[in-house]
């Protein structure tokens, strides 16, 4: 089990205990996954771990968790029925464990991207030991994927395919990339529900369309498409929590010439980076492979992103292809191959394949076409 990974991580850290408060964490080490995390779930790996997690949640954590020993804190009052935030509820349970487990004057261990200053602060005062900030214990086991994690990442990919092909269908003059939204959305869902009525499945569209491409980030609106329109899509779905990404650029009619060769050296970048996948070779390398084939065409300025980033609980978790992340490869590692051009007046222009780390290269489960005469609607 993945608690068990978690556990020998720790050790190997030569913690005692180790608090996990970052809500993917939890869920990777405990596999309750909240539906919101305004009420704060921690997990406290130890010899024995601990989930504590709101009262409301109990019924769902006994029936997802496989950590046994699960505490509980109730908000029935505003701030708490003691006049505490629900943080401050969670925290005092969490040191009743700590010191039921034994760790005063051990060495215990918390991720500092996971508490506030105040949750911090008053953590500090309730526990009144040392505690060692340490960052990236479960981070590095979430790189590498299990079997059962890259088989929920493959259903995601195949639904954002369907997705794609309903929303690269619909993307005609005067359709609104609400509309479009819309209808890939409901068309990921309902196949979801034919293929796979146990998954928890929730599916994500953003096409955006026109001068709007040119915004790495943009939010679909009600802006009808036109004739002559850029048009990049985004599709995937998450299941059982864990992300895919599928994104295509397409053109309402024609390109013009200087589109056209900005696509092909977008197309020919992500090939590169596909190209240079395999294992033992450094995430910084694969950015390198793609940025080149844009710098080389004379748009290396227009190229304002990391060629990729990994995927799984998080959208964007780690390692990156990007020039700063020197993480070798692995076999199991999921990621996005997505480099972009954006030039004003002429559009943005991005692929994005979600990626599966193999023994002698990488397996692209997004399969949507993406060669230029397969994403011109006419």
């Amino acid at each position: 089990m993945r608690i068990d990974k978690v556990q020998a991580a720790v050790r190997d850290a030569g913690l005692d205990g180790f608090i996990i408060s970052t809500p993917a964490n939890t869920y990777y080490a405990s596999g309750f996954r909240a539906i919101i995390y305004s009420r704060p779930v921690l997990v406290l790996v130890s010899d024995k771990p601990a989930l504590i997690i709101p009262e409301l949640e109990e019924t769902h954590a006994r029936q997802r968790s496989v950590i046994q020993d699960i505490r509980t804190y109730s908000d029935m009052a505003l701030g708490g029925l003691s006049g505490k935030s629900t943080l401050q509820l969670a925290i005092d349970l969490l040191v009743e464990v700590l010191h039921e487990r034994e760790l005063e004057g051990r060495r215990v261990g918390f991720e500092p991207t996971g508490f506030t200053l105040e949750g911090y602060n008053y953590l500090s005062g309730a526990w009144k030991a040392r505690l060692d900030p340490t960052k990236g214990i479960v981070e590095r086991l979430r790189m590498v994927k299990d079997d059962d994690e890259l088989r929920l990442i493959r259903i995601g990919a195949e639904l954002a395919d369907i997705g794609m092909q309903v929303e690269s269908d619909a993307s005609r003059p005067g359709a609104t990339e609400i509309e479009i939204l819309a209808k890939g959305n409901a068309a990921m869902l309902l196949e979801a529900g034919k293929r796979y009525p146990d998954l928890s499945i929730t599916a994500s569209s953003r096409p955006v369309s026109g001068a709007k491409t040119v915004l790495p980030h943009s939010i679909p609106s009600g802006k009808p498409l036109a004739r002559g329109d850029v048009v990049i899509h985004g599709t995937g779905c998450v299941v059982d929590g864990y992300y895919s990404e599928d994104e295509r650029t397409i053109f309402v009619g024609d390109p013009r010439a200087e589109q056209r060769r900005l696509f092909d050296v977008m197309l020919s970048a992500q090939q590169a980076a596909i190209d240079a996948i395999r294992p033992g070779v450094p995430c910084n390398h694969i950015d390198r492979a793609a940025r080149s084939v844009i710098e080389d065409a004379g748009f290396g300025k227009a190229f304002i992103h990391r060629t990729g980033h990994g995927i799984g609980i998080d959208i964007h978790e780690l390692p990156f292809f990007a020039a700063s992340d020197d993480t070798v490869l692995q076999p199991g590692m999921v990621m996005s191959v997505e480099p972009g051009i954006y030039v004003e007046g002429l559009g943005g222009f991005r692929h994005s394949d979600t990626i599966i780390v193999t023994e002698d290269g990488c397996n692209v489960l997004t399969k949507y076409p993406k060669t230029l005469p397969e994403l011109i609607v006419r």
